[in-house]
């Protein structure tokens, strides 16, 4: 992290330097947008559980579990990457039960409309989950009822913020 934060001030004095101050303004614009948020695990959590599914942001969720599995993807860990793809799948379904418990069944549609071949590849079963926008009372239905209960969201959150600390502050993967 302070390798990061170093080497930030770096191409920060280097840029000053030089005189490039249109390319220093797209460097600070980009580090606001930090898809990877510096690495910190609450800012991680929060950005997914606090910003992308309660604005319906799918696009940028996929895209933040694309960046983490692309940078696992280079570690000898393979248990990471597995834990990774099941903590993937549990989110994308929260994403998909926070919209329906929000009355916005169009955000599933959409969901399903972008990422709906990508999700029947992988083989977790998500065919069942296609039909979620049409049934009457999904969280009475014995096939989802679990993923709209409070214990089932504290232990997807839990565990995903137990991974995430894991990965930052248990190896060196993503900090070399």
């Amino acid at each position: 992290m302070e390798n990061m934060l170093y080497a930030e001030e770096l191409v920060r004095e280097f840029l000053v330097f030089r005189g490039f101050t249109n390319t220093l303004q797209a460097f600070d614009s980009e580090l606001s947008t930090d898809v990877g948020k510096g690495f910190q695990v609450d800012k991680i959590v929060d950005l997914i559980f606090a910003v992308y599914v309660p604005t319906f942001q799918a696009e940028k969720l996929v895209g933040l579990l694309s960046f983490f599995k692309h940078c696992l993807s280079s570690s000898s860990e393979r248990l990471y990457i597995d834990t990774l793809s099941r903590l993937e799948v549990s989110i994308l379904r929260y994403y998909v039960v926070y919209a329906v418990q929000s009355g916005r069944k169009d955000k599933v549609i959409e969901f399903y409309g972008m990422h709906g071949n990508d999700l029947l590849q992988r083989g977790q079963d998500w065919t069942p989950w296609f039909a979620i926008p049409y049934v009457k009372n999904p969280s009475s239905d014995p096939e989802f009822r679990t993923y709209f209960s409070r214990e089932w969201f504290e232990a997807l959150h839990l565990s995903v913020r137990n991974f995430f600390s894991a990965i930052f502050n248990g190896t060196h993967i993503l900090s070399e």
